[in-house]
């Protein structure tokens, strides 16, 4: 009979009439097949005292030959038949030998045998169930230091594979196949080996530095980004450089650049243009055409120029009110005019044309701060120029001044007894522009006792042309007309002759 560790025999004893026939011992020898049939123990048993003999501290899974021979006085009897006996295996017999791996599609496949721990040839056919714990445990694109991560613990049965999934490239795996046994305070043989897996192309990108900002000009830009530290175990090998493309969108121009640094600059672009710019992350291994930082961007407008011709052209300091004007030949990129006062009272206004010069800008500023000079400064901006251009300035007092003439004086139809009459805004108003004083002054040698005929026309807006009409003008007639902005200033004096032709020239 046999046990997991031990065997129990037991045999009949033989009484024999014939006292020098009396058995008086029996030899039992137990011999291993595992040692070449050699003898492992010989036992002397006292017929008189056993018929039988238990072996105990015998290896699992041996098998075992056991002979008795009986011995008389006169010498040995024949010996038994030989019996074999396996003594039997359990699960906690079974170790784990000759574990390998190999990667394949991003796959570790782990394969390894089972055998009998004192059969370390001999392979185990017992029904096992087994554990795989693994981990990564250094990620080396990102550092050579061990990484904090738990095991993950698989249960299979009666296998002597595994294929471990989702791997992450140029990292060390460390790896461990266990016999799964009832008493967990079974000493098993260390059974871990550490892998290593290949690189491969990056699957992360760059992404841009939002605490350096892109910056554009008419004909460069500056780029600067950074790695996420977040994704250092998706570059898959060891970082190398970055590699750059430049489109121009409209040629279909490439530009192509390699850096270490995370920062890159273009100069000679074209002026408003679109175009491409790419950047990859290049390790040992090479880069990945569908990981980049992709954006667009357009090249700004040329420089702003500054404002032209620049010049007060109506004040009050009973209204503390100014009015400016200026030219500005970019119109299309101008987006407003950064204003202010003795540096004082920054502000934006808006683009807006003269209504009396179209071809010119016009802005009126009121409740200005008390003040006997004034320098006032402007410069244009854009959406490409922010902060704004060069800057232009003119200084002026708070005095009012003397206007300018009415220009350009013509007739525009002439009737039997009347005279249409059309003149430009002037040039320069220095105070306020109410109305026009209109003193016609018949001059006629017939007539000289006829006194002037004064007419007021007011003008509550600013308009590029006005108009006036004579309506008593009488045939042969000389008139005189003078203008007056003010009725203490004098305009420009014009003669007229009321004829059946009229003819106007100025004196």
């Amino acid at each position: 009979m046999s046990g997991i560790h031990s065997i129990n025999i037991t045999w009949n004893i033989s009484i024999s009439n014939r006292l020098e026939c009396n058995i008086n011992k029996y030899v039992l020898m137990l011999m291993s097949n595992q040692s070449q049939n050699q003898v492992s123990d010989v036992q002397e048993i006292l017929s008189s005292k056993d018929s039988g003999h238990f072996w105990n501290n015998l290896v699992s899974g041996f098998k075992y030959n056991i002979k008795l021979t009986p011995s008389t006085s006169n010498g040995t009897l024949p010996s038994s038949p030989i019996y074999s006996i396996t003594t039997p295996m359990t699960k906690n017999e079974v170790q784990i030998k000759n574990i390998t791996t190999k990667y394949e599609n991003g796959k570790i496949k782990v394969n390894w045998i089972l055998v009998y721990s004192h059969h370390h040839y001999t392979t185990a056919d017992e029904p096992v169930t087994l554990i795989i714990k693994y981990k990564v445990k250094r990620i080396l694109s990102c550092s050579i230091r061990e990484v904090e991560r738990n095991w993950t613990s698989i249960t299979i049965s009666n296998q002597t594979n595994y294929e471990i999934s989702d791997t992450v490239p140029n990292s060390q795996y460390s790896i461990q196949v266990l016999v799964d046994v009832k008493d967990k305070n079974t000493t098993q043989q260390e059974n871990m080996i550490n892998v290593l897996t290949p690189t491969s192309s990056p699957i992360t990108e760059p992404i841009l530095d939002p605490d350096h900002p892109m910056y554009i000009t008419y004909n460069s830009i500056f780029v600067q980004w950074k790695m996420d530290p977040e994704n250092c175990s998706k570059l898959n090998g060891f970082f190398s450089q970055f590699y750059i493309e430049l489109k121009d969108k409209v040629d279909d121009v490439l530009q192509m650049r390699e850096t270490k640094n995370n920062y890159i600059s273009f100069n000679d672009l074209k002026t408003n243009t679109t175009y491409e710019l790419k950047v990859f992350i290049k390790t040992h291994f090479g880069y990945n055409l569908e990981h980049f930082l992709l954006t667009n961007f357009k090249t700004k407008l040329e420089n702003l120029k500054p404002v032209e011709d620049l010049v007060v052209y109506k004040k009050s300091l009973k209204n503390r009110m100014v009015g400016l004007r200026w030219s500005y030949t970019q119109d299309t990129n101008v987006e407003g005019f950064i204003v202010s006062f003795n540096d004082k009272n920054v502000s934006i206004i808006t683009p807006q044309k003269c209504s009396a010069w179209p071809e010119y800008y016009c802005h009126t500023f009121y409740n200005l701060s008390p003040s006997n000079n004034y320098i006032f400064k402007i410069k244009p901006k854009s959406i490409d120029y922010p902060e704004g251009g060069k800057v232009s300035s003119i200084s002026f007092n708070s005095t009012d001044g003397l206007p300018d003439s009415p220009m350009n004086l013509k007739t525009t139809e002439i009737g039997s007894t009347t005279i249409a009459l059309q003149w430009d805004v002037p040039w320069i108003f220095n105070g306020v522009l109410k109305n026009f004083t209109i003193n016609v002054d018949e001059i006629s040698s017939n007539n000289t006792d006829s006194f002037p005929r004064i007419s007021d026309m007011p003008v509550d807006e600013e308009l590029p042309t006005y108009n006036y009409t004579i309506t008593t003008c009488n045939p042969d007639q000389h008139i005189q007309l003078e203008f007056h902005l003010y009725p203490n200033h004098h305009g420009p004096v014009f003669h007229l002759h009321c004829l059946s032709h009229f003819q106007l020239f100025k004196k």
